[in-house]
């Protein structure tokens, strides 16, 4: 009798936030390399926290600056809702927003190593059961729950208007 086969890993899904074509177009070519899917890209930050709002991701690469905005919102959502993320900057660290200041950052320009030591450490590895989940002390191992970035559901007629 055959084995039964085994359901493939959920592959971690990634959001980037650039506002470099070439960068991004980069990342969307690395990331599956690495074992990760891209769960969307933008270049704007209003972009970005709809993106946030309606797909499923796992984590982010947000680059700092988008041209003359800086990423801060995205980066306090993503934050609210214990997503992970990594920075990217082309410019010094003492740029990166003071409330987010612990987090992983990718100097630009980087590579498919760098890119991958960062992903691993901040992510855990794709097939990694463990990183797509989110416990608490209270719970127990077999207690976990999907780490999900995107807003509770709400009703249409409770929905704010977005202030972007």
């Amino acid at each position: 009798m055959a084995a039964a086969p085994q359901a493939l890993p959920k592959r971690q899904r990634i959001l980037i936030v650039e506002d470099e074509p070439f960068i991004t177009l980069a990342l969307e070519a690395m990331l599956p390399e690495l074992g990760f899917d891209v769960a969307g890209s933008a270049s704007q930050v209003s972009t970005a926290l709809e993106l946030i709002g309606r797909e499923p991701i796992d984590g982010a690469i947000l680059d700092v600056n988008l041209g003359l905005l800086r990423i801060d919102p995205v980066a306090d959502l993503l934050a609210a809702r214990g997503c992970p993320f990594i920075f990217t900057t082309g410019y010094s660290i003492s740029g990166l927003p003071a409330r987010h200041a612990g987090r992983a950052v990718l100097q630009k320009p980087f590579g498919l190593e760098q890119l991958s030591t960062l992903l691993r450490a901040v992510f855990d590895s794709p097939g990694d059961e463990q990183s797509h989940y989110k416990t608490d002390a209270a719970s127990s191992p077999d207690d976990r729950r999907p780490v999900d970035c995107r807003p509770p559901a709400r009703c249409a007629a409770d929905a704010p208007t977005p202030s972007i």
